[in-house]
């Protein structure tokens, strides 16, 4: 049978009809449907859909071929047509999760393995030196010295609890490298979330903010629609972004420690940073944990911020936040990103 006798098309998650054809042929393939999903494409023979794929930022996702027709070229040509979605939308470097036993499938496609965890996942990319290249990136900026330490942060936005996480790190250490988490999950956008955390570091001397870039897997990216049990999502989510930290950046840079903030109500942060814990020595990096800064009401967090933004409470967050903040906060610009922000906010509810 030629690519001719088979249709592409555009799959509209608005008609019950085509989801439920979707939704079976995930499942089929031990997958559930990524909600977040940006685009996604099926391949029909006459009415019957036998492959589907989505993209996501710069990923790929849910990347299903009915089982009769594996092994034939219909994979091929699913793959195509992601990756000129890909293309078409500005995008060159392309990433995708998938289960170990499919390795070979994609590789054979032009994709390349970056790191794998535990035989449940596989991360791939579809540049041959990709890691290589980013890790080459650091050149420029390693440090020597005894003690060479990291954080990785979001900072959405930045808060006096951050600006307290890395000062008392600058104050440990030779050298502190800064990665911010690249992923535009946020309510507050990368690039507002680096020039935050820029403007309010540039007092502190002995800190390097790097772009956390792709190989730095936040929550918010890792996809669990091929990971069964939803307990092991954290786990798995965790060991994979810390071995890539550990086997990779951190050897680039010469770091040996990690700093974290204490997660008093976050759960899942909570067991990220138990989880880094046990992880992280095995690579020769000590993880420190410590106690989150305190106001006069309680813990700072960047929740705390986004509540009181949401609320029309700027003046009340005032006290918790640096200045570079607050400023951004009541500019033009930020004031843009607050009406966003509050939209949002009331749609979910």
């Amino acid at each position: 049978m030629s690519y001719e006798d088979y249709r592409i098309e555009k799959i509209d998650l608005g008609k019950e009809a085509i989801i439920e054809k979707l939704t079976n042929l995930l499942n089929k393939n031990d997958l559930s449907l990524d909600s977040s999903l940006e685009e996604i494409v099926g391949i029909f023979d006459s009415e019957k859909l036998i492959a589907a794929g989505g993209v996501k930022a710069n990923t790929l996702r849910c990347i299903a071929v009915d089982k009769s027709y594996q092994g034939g070229r219909v994979l091929n040509l699913l793959m195509s047509e992601l990756i000129n979605i890909q293309y078409h939308r500005g995008i060159d470097d392309i990433f995708l999760f998938t289960k170990p036993d499919s390795r070979k499938s994609f590789e054979f496609l032009g994709f390349y393995f970056v790191e794998e965890i535990d035989r449940q996942v596989v991360l791939m990319e579809n540049r041959p030196h990709g890691l290589k290249d980013y890790l080459n990136s650091f050149a420029k900026t390693k440090v020597d010295g005894e003690i060479i330490s990291s954080i990785v942060m979001n900072g959405n936005p930045f808060t006096k609890g951050h600006q307290y996480l890395i000062e008392k790190a600058v104050k440990e250490s030779d050298h502190l490298h800064i990665f911010v988490v690249s992923s535009d999950e946020s309510s507050f956008p990368y690039r507002i979330r680096m020039k935050l955390i820029k403007e309010g570091t540039k007092h502190i001397q002995g800190v390097t903010v790097h772009e956390g870039g792709n190989y730095i897997i936040s929550n918010a990216t890792f996809p669990s629609y091929f990971i069964k049990e939803k307990s092991d999502i954290t786990a798995i989510h965790t060991a994979l972004d810390a071995k890539i930290f550990g086997k990779h950046i951190a050897p680039a840079l010469g770091i040996n420690r990690r700093y974290v903030g204490e997660e008093p109500y976050c759960t899942t942060t909570n067991a990220y940073n138990q989880a880094l814990k046990n992880i992280l020595p095995k690579y020769g990096i000590e993880l420190r944990e410590i106690p989150r800064k305190e106001s006069q009401h309680g813990y700072i967090s960047a929740s705390k911020v986004r509540a009181a933004i949401i609320k029309g409470e700027i003046g009340e967050i005032k006290e918790i936040i640096p200045t570079s903040t607050y400023k951004f906060l009541i500019s033009a610009e930020g004031e843009k990103l607050i009406k966003k922000i509050k939209a949002s906010s009331n749609k979910r509810h």
